[in-house]
């Protein structure tokens, strides 16, 4: 089984605005989105989604993986293939 490429996404997530306490409105409309950066092995992209797993077995025969995601498309930003120099 050939193990799957890694990737870099750059997603939107969301912010806590608030930190629990009281705020004016003009610190909440200053929020901003976070941006992340998910580093992991790309188990599968399609036109909805894309699964990252972060861990995989060094079995390459089994089929055993972990701290896996899946980012909706229309918050990634980017895909970046990661290459070894």
């Amino acid at each position: 089984m050939p193990i799957p490429p890694m990737v870099n996404v750059i997603w939107l997530d969301t912010n806590e605005c608030s930190l629990s306490t009281w705020q004016t409105k003009d610190d909440l409309l200053g929020s901003k989105l976070c941006t992340i950066d998910s580093l992991g092995f790309l188990m599968e992209e399609n036109s909805e989604y894309v699964i990252i797993s972060g861990d995989k077995d060094h079995d390459n025969s089994d089929d055993l993986y972990g701290r896996s995601q899946i980012i909706p498309k229309g918050v990634i930003k980017e895909i970046q293939y990661l290459t070894l120099k």
